[in-house]
This record gives structure tokens, sequence and C-alpha cells, in this order.
């Protein structure tokens, strides 16, 4: 029994192992494709706006560098969506690795703020993720929570649980170094709070890092 219990363990963890670099892949691809593919929709664009100023050239050239300019901005539009959409798909799969993580536990998970620029998209859901295996393994809490608020400068993110609490976050236990080093790169301003009614983390996120 002890050797087929072992077994299912080291499965679990080969196929979270497996989950975590193939949507690593995916946060990749998406930003190098976003750091090149998108910059040469751009110049190509900026390039032919410089064409289409030119005197030289005959109102009918000018009116199909024009339609290609258009066809362009379509492309790179088209492009930003398919973008927009993979990084959706990661949060949608983060949530589902989240439910099956915290299972037992009641859950109140809200994602749908704005999405992040990388690589704070990145950073802040592998924030969350530390913070939720923390729940699971630490605090003995009956509920994890994850709530957001959109004013009109910035994102406010509250993130924690009910658990027991007590953590440092200047100890290097629990992977607070890592929760800390992730939050640090998006923002300035987070705070946590932990004591015997849970740990509850406050992330301030400004628009700045909004997709646009």
């Amino acid at each position: 029994m002890h050797s087929s219990t072992s077994q299912g363990e080291a499965s679990e963890l080969i196929d979270s192992e497996a989950r975590k670099k193939y949507q690593a892949a995916r946060l990749g691809l998406a930003r190098r494709l976003h750091e090149t593919l998108a910059q040469d929709l751009a110049a190509i664009g900026y390039q032919l706006d410089s064409v289409i100023a030119e005197d030289a050239i005959s109102d009918s050239i000018r009116a199909d560098l024009r339609h290609i300019r258009i066809k362009v901005m379509e492309a790179a539009q088209n492009f930003r969506d398919e973008i927009y959409k993979l990084r959706k798909t990661d949060r949608i799969a983060l949530q589902a690795e989240l439910k099956e993580l915290l299972a037992g536990i009641k859950i109140e998970i809200d994602f749908g703020y704005p999405l992040l620029i990388d690589p704070a998209e990145e950073l802040l859901l592998e924030a969350i993720m530390e913070i939720a295996r923390n729940t699971m393994k630490h605090s003995n809490a009956k509920h994890f929570y994850l709530k957001s608020t959109l004013d009109e400068n910035s994102l406010v993110l509250e993130i924690g649980d009910d658990g027991i609490g007590k953590l440092s976050l200047s100890s290097e236990k629990f992977g607070l170094r890592s929760i800390d080093e992730s939050l640090r790169e998006i923002t300035s301003n987070y705070s946590c709070n932990s004591d015997d009614k849970g740990t509850h983390y406050r992330v301030v996120i400004q628009k700045e890092l909004f997709v646009r």
C-alpha cells in the first residue's frame, strides 16, 4: 500500500511539473512574440506612413499604400487579440490548478481584473500560486480568497486566507522570499499582515502595467 501511495504522489508531482513547464512555455512564447512580431508590425506601419507622406508619389499609389497600412493595422490588432487570449488561458489554467491545490477549502477567486504586460502578469501569477501553496501547507485555513478593486489610477488586489497566520516576511521559509521578490518586481506598494486571523496580502498595481 505504501509503495502504491508513493507512486501516486510521484505521478501527481510529475503531472504538476509538466503543467508548470507547459504554462511557462506558453508565457515565454507570448512574451517573445510580443517583443518581436508586434514591434516589427509597428515599424512597418511607421515606414508606410513616411512613404505615404512623400510628395513624389501619385494619388493612386498613395491610396494603395493607405489600404496596405490599414491591413497592417488590422494584422497588428488581431495579433494583440491572440496574445490576449493566450494570457487569459494561463489565468484559466491557474484557476483550475488553484481549485485542485485547495481542494477541501472554500475558495473565492476573481481573475476578472485587467491583464498585465509581461513580465508583470507572469510574476503576479507566480506570487498568487505561492501564496496558495502556503495556505494549503501551513495555515490550516478554511477559506482562500483573491479579490480585486479597480479605481481611476490603479488595481488593488487582496489575497489571503483565514488560517493561523503569523508568518514573517523576513523569513526564507514558506516561499516568502519568492513571493516578495515577485511582487517587488511589479509594485513598491504592497503589504502583508499575518496573525491568528489569517494572512492577508494587499497589492496595488498602477495602470501603466495594464495591457492596452
